[in-house]
C-alpha cells in the first residue's frame, strides 16, 4: 500500500498582500518580523510557494532571507518596489507582477490554483485585482480576506464618521466582502458586523484570532518577576493613551511609588509630549523606544504589571502576548481591550482614567497572590486559545473552504471588480 503523504497541499501558490505601503523593513523596524512570518512558515508545507507582496525596496529582499530558515528561501517568493515606482503606480501592476513571477517558477509549470490573501483590508483593491487577473488567466483562485480589525470603525473613529478616510475604508471594505471567498476577522463582533453591513453568510465567514508565538518558559513566577516593573509596549499615539499610563503613576504617592518603574517601549508622534509630560509631573517612567520581539516578550515575562490604556483596539497583539508571557494586565475597559481580557480571570478592565489605572497598579502590587492567580489565568488562556499551534490549523481551514467556495468567475464576469477596485 501506498505511503499517505503528511499532509495535503491547499494550492500551487498562496499570495500575501501586505497593508497597501507596508514592508518587510516596517516590520522589522517595529521589532515584529520574526512574529508576522511564522503564520507563513508554519503552514509552509501546504503550498508550493508563498508569494509576499510587499511596499518595500530592494532592501526587503535581504531582510526576508535574514528572516526564514535556509531550507525555506526557495519556498518563497518576495515582489517589491524594486524600481522605486510611486506607490500607486506599483499597486497598479501588482496583478502582472504576481503573474510573472508565479509564471517563471520551474517547478510551476502550469500554476492551476492559488490563494490570494490580505494581510489586513487596508490592502483589499490590490488583494482583488490580483485575484482578477489570475483568475483571467484561467487559475483557480479564491480570495480570502482577512482583517486584524474593523478598518472602517477605526477610521470613523480616528478621522470622524464623515472623513474622507472613513468613506474610502467603507468602500474598500465592501468591495473585499463582496468578492472575497472567505472574510475573516479576529473577533466575533468584528465579523458580526461585517456580515450585518455585507449580506455575508456564515459559511463564507470565520473568527481566527490573533496568535502568540511567546515561548511558555518566558513566563517567570511572580517571586522571580522585576519588583515594580509596570510595562507597556506599542505605538506611541493619541488613541494609545499613554498619557494615561503616565498620570497613574505620576499619582502614587511615596510609598507607591518606591521601586515602581513605567518601561514605555514604543515610538511614535506622542514620543515628544510623553517625555515632557513624565519630566514635568516627575513621574518613574523610563522610555525605551522599539524592541526586538523576542527581546518584548522576556520583558513580558518579567513585568509585575502589563497596562494598556487604548481607545480603541483590534484585537491587540501586545495584549494577547503580555499573558502568553503569564504577566497580570490591566487594561482600559474599551472597544477591542474589554473583549480580550476575561475581568477578574485573565486580567483587570478598569475604567479609562489615571485614577482607576493607578488605584489598580497598587491593589496588584501589594497583592502577589492577585497577580499569581490573573497571570496564571492569562497565560492559559493565551496558550490553550491563542497559540500558533491552535491558530495555523484555523488558517488553513479557511484557505481550504474558500477554495471550496469559489463563486464562479465573479472577478471578470462583469468587469465590476476592476471597475471598482481600480
Amino acid at each position: 500500500m501506498p505511503t499517505m503523504p503528511a499532509f495535503q497541499p491547499i494550492a500551487d501558490a498562496l499570495v500575501v498582500v501586505f497593508t497597501y505601503g507596508v514592508s518587510l523593513r516596517t516590520w522589522q523596524e517595529t521589532g515584529g518580523i520574526d512574529r508576522e512570518l511564522a503564520m507563513y512558515r508554519a503552514i509552509a508545507d501546504r503550498y508550493q510557494r508563498i508569494v509576499l507582496f510587499t511596499y518595500g525596496g530592494p532592501a526587503d529582499s535581504q531582510i526576508l532571507k535574514d528572516a526564514l530558515p535556509a531550507e525555506l528561501h526557495d519556498k518563497f517568493i518576495l515582489l517589491c518596489n524594486a524600481e522605486r515606482a510611486t506607490t500607486a503606480e506599483y499597486a497598479a501592476a501588482a496583478p502582472a507582477l504576481v503573474k510573472r513571477a508565479l509564471g517563471q517558477v520551474g517547478s510551476l509549470t502550469r500554476l492551476t490554483s492559488a490563494v490570494v490573501k490580505t494581510n489586513q483590508m487596508v490592502g483589499g483593491r490590490v488583494a482583488v485585482k490580483i485575484a482578477a487577473g489570475l483568475t483571467a488567466e484561467g487559475v483557480r483562485c479564491a480570495l480570502v480576506a482577512r482583517g486584524g480589525y474593523l478598518w472602517s470603525r477605526m477610521a470613523a473613529y480616528q478621522h470622524g464618521n464623515e472623513s474622507r478616510q472613513a468613506r474610502e475604508a467603507g468602500e474598500t471594505e465592501a468591495v473585499l466582502c463582496e468578492h472575497a471567498d472567505m472574510v475573516v476577522g479576529t473577533t466575533s463582533g468584528m465579523i458580526d458586523d461585517l456580515a450585518w453591513r455585507y449580506g455575508l453568510g456564515r459559511e463564507r465567514t470565520r473568527v481566527i484570532s490573533n496568535y502568540t508565538v511567546v515561548p511558555s518558559n518566558v513566563a517567570k513566577p511572580v517571586d522571580e518577576r522585576t519588583p515594580g516593573l509596570l510595562l507597556f509596549a506599542g505605538e506611541l499615539t493619541r488613541r494609545k493613551r499613554v498619557d494615561v499610563l503616565i498620570d497613574a503613576v505620576a499619582m502614587l504617592d511615596e510609598e507607591g511609588r518606591r521601586g515602581v518603574t513605567l518601561e514605555i517601549v514604543g515610538d511614535g508622534p506622542e514620543m515628544e509630549s510623553l517625555s515632557e509630560q513624565a519630566h514635568r509631573l516627575g513621574a518613574p517612567v523610563i522610555f525605551r523606544g522599539r524592541l526586538p520581539h523576542a527581546e518584548l516578550n522576556k520583558r513580558m515575562g518579567e513585568c509585575t504589571l502589563y497596562l494598556q490604556a487604548s481607545e480603541m483596539e483590534g484585537h491587540p497583539k501586545t495584549v494577547l502576548e503580555a499573558m502568553a508571557a503569564g504577566a497580570a494586565v490591566v487594561v482600559a475597559n474599551t472597544p477591542g481591550q474589554g473583549e480580550t481580557v476575561a475581568h477578574g480571570v485573565t486580567g483587570l478592565r478598569v475604567a479609562l482614567d489615571a485614577e482607576a489605572f493607578s488605584r489598580a497598579i497598587v491593589e496588584l502590587s501589594n497583592d502577589p497572590d492577585w497577580r499569581d492567580v490573573l497571570g496564571a489565568g492569562a497565560a492559559r488562556a493565551a496558550q490553550a486559545g491563542m497559540s500558533l499551534g491552535v491558530i495555523a490549523p484555523m488558517e488553513i481551514e479557511s484557505h481550504e473552504a474558500a477554495l471550496r467556495g469559489i463563486r464562479g468567475n465573479w472577478h471578470i464576469a462583469s468587469g465590476k471588480a476592476e471597475r471598482l477596485a481600480g
